[in-house]
């Protein structure tokens, strides 16, 4: 995952710094949150990953770094197979955050809902297990803010 990573003002960031100030964010008992988002565009798919540091208790921090991806639109106009792939982006990331941080807390935000309005409410149960099965929390809407709403803010 070493590519181009930037940090939330546009600027790009080397992902060995990155990684070493999520670590010492980590380090000090602070929850790393991470999701991906999708959109389809009419040259391609754009994905976006988001790692968030977020914490309001000890010493108040925020900050976030994000990726963002272009596809081939043929590939993901299924939305079974860009949701999936959404996660699978997640979940790349997170692998490799407990590879280098193996004590650091982490929670997935994914861009599914459980309500009868949405689309992605099918997905739900199998991305649940799917990203428990791996040790790691799940989030959906209306509380995966990581990829509702980071992720998605990039992806226009």
């Amino acid at each position: 995952m070493k590519d181009f990573w930037f940090s939330g003002s546009g600027n790009p960031v080397k992902f060995e710094e990155m990684m070493q100030e999520i670590g010492e964010y980590a380090n000090s008992g602070g929850k790393v949150f991470v999701g991906t988002d999708s959109q389809l565009k009419s040259d391609g798919c754009v994905f976006v990953t988001a790692i968030c540091l977020h914490s309001n208790h000890g010493k108040k921090y925020s900050k976030y770094f994000f990726r963002r991806q272009r596809m081939e639109k043929v590939d993901f106009k299924i939305l079974r197979v860009r949701i999936m792939r959404e996660v699978q982006e997640s979940l790349s990331i997170c692998l490799d955050l407990m590879e280098n941080y193996p004590d650091v807390e982490i929670e997935v935000h994914v861009d599914v809902g459980r309500t009868s309005r949405s689309a992605t409410r099918k997905f739900a149960d199998s991305i649940s297990g799917w990203l428990k099965g791996a040790g790691l929390e799940c989030k959906m809407k209306p509380y995966s803010w990581a990829s509702s709403a980071v992720a998605d803010w990039h992806t226009k």
